[in-house]
């Protein structure tokens, strides 16, 4: 009976791993997918690039790997309850997940080409991020809904109102028109989402004047 040869070898010692890959999600703060390097990786941790290859074959699978260590939105798992709709939406654009939003969103946009011509990376983003934020928005409208903040008459259009905000930045970040800041979201959250549910929201200063609501 043939028998397989045993490893030859130091095993892969995993300590620096955590490190590698909040790296990893740095460099892609600061520029996009494609300008990231495993060279650049390993000089900023330290490591060899043989280290790195030993662990990931691909920048791709280093990326996926980064991906996921992030794990979910922490509002996932506990929604935000600060007493209204407007505050709970708000709350999760404010989340510090990722390291806040502007990280977070200097992240998905050095991502956004990448997620384009990779359909693993468009898979994980998608399955990791995007949906879990979609479920989280969908679950707090439902809870509006559920303690008469907004008309049950609208609990139809929930399904479609919760991809809004996913969608919105999804779209101003791979069409590069310039940085998403949090007045974006803001405008969103009062201009489109709020709005649909008749849901009233307060006076925004605006630059040239505001605008009664």
């Amino acid at each position: 009976m043939e028998t397989s040869s045993p490893r030859t070898g130091r095993p892969y010692d995993h300590s620096s791993d955590a490190l590698i890959l909040a790296t990893t999600l740095d460099l892609l703060a600061e520029r996009d997918y494609e300008r990231v390097t495993l060279d650049e990786v390993a000089a900023r941790t330290g490591k060899a690039k043989t280290t790195l290859y030993r662990r990931w074959a691909t920048k791709e699978d280093l990326v996926l790997a980064a991906i996921r260590a992030a794990g979910r939105p922490p509002e996932a798992d506990r929604l935000p309850d600060l007493g209204s709709l407007r505050s709970d939406l708000l709350a999760v654009v404010d989340s510090p997940w990722l390291g806040g939003s502007d990280r977070r969103l200097a992240i998905f946009k050095g991502l956004a080409s990448a997620t384009r011509g990779s359909q693993r990376l468009g898979d994980v983003v998608r399955s990791e991020v995007t949906e879990p934020y979609v479920d989280v928005y969908r679950r707090l409208l439902h809870r509006a809904v559920d303690r008469g903040e907004v008309s049950a008459a609208f609990a139809a259009s929930i399904p479609v109102l919760a991809e809004v905000i996913p969608a919105m930045s999804t779209h101003r970040l791979s069409t590069g028109r310039g940085p998403v800041r949090r007045d974006f979201f803001v405008s969103v959250v009062d201009d489109v989402v709020l709005a649909a549910l008749h849901v009233p929201t307060p006076v925004r200063r605006r630059t040239g004047g505001t605008r009664p609501r």
